[in-house]
């Protein structure tokens, strides 16, 4: 099945900013395999655990205090941005699809002001997976004050 992935939206009906048990219930209600996971978050000012659900057509989701803030797609996901741009389209591509996506040293990926991430698979230069999340996640401070 093909999912339209819409920055600052989420992907096809899954939302940003739903519950852990609004996602879960969706998932079983369209018969997605899935597993849960929790990761500790050490490293913010406010150490708040992640939820992450990771299904069979490969969307993971990743929550804290209860809100789907970020969800990526990896190899495997069918679907693509409103540009066309999916997994495994060829980096250049990218660039003619999307005239301002920057590549971000630190973090080793591409950042597009229109909402989304991408990493690159570097040995034959396709994309790898798409992010998406919530405005907040750009604002370290904005983020981890959890009033989203």
């Amino acid at each position: 099945m093909k999912r339209m992935i819409v920055p600052y939206k989420g992907i096809g009906n899954y939302s940003l900013y739903s519950s852990f048990e609004q996602i879960k219930k969706l998932l079983q209600k369209e018969g997605e395999v899935f597993v849960e996971e929790e990761w500790g978050n050490e490293n913010g000012n406010d150490p708040v655990p992640w939820k992450i659900i990771r299904t069979n057509s490969k969307m993971n989701f990743f929550f804290a205090k209860d809100k789907l803030f970020k969800i990526y797609v990896e190899n495997g996901f069918e679907g693509s941005l409103e540009s066309g741009i999916s997994i495994g389209t060829p980096m250049s591509e990218v660039l003619n699809l999307d005239a301002e996506i920057q590549y971000n040293d630190w973090e080793e990926d591409w950042n597009s002001p229109k909402g989304y991430w991408i990493e690159e698979k570097l040995d034959n230069n396709t994309v790898a997976t798409i992010t998406v999340f919530i405005k907040e996640v750009l604002d370290d401070d904005l983020f981890e004050k959890y009033e989203w």
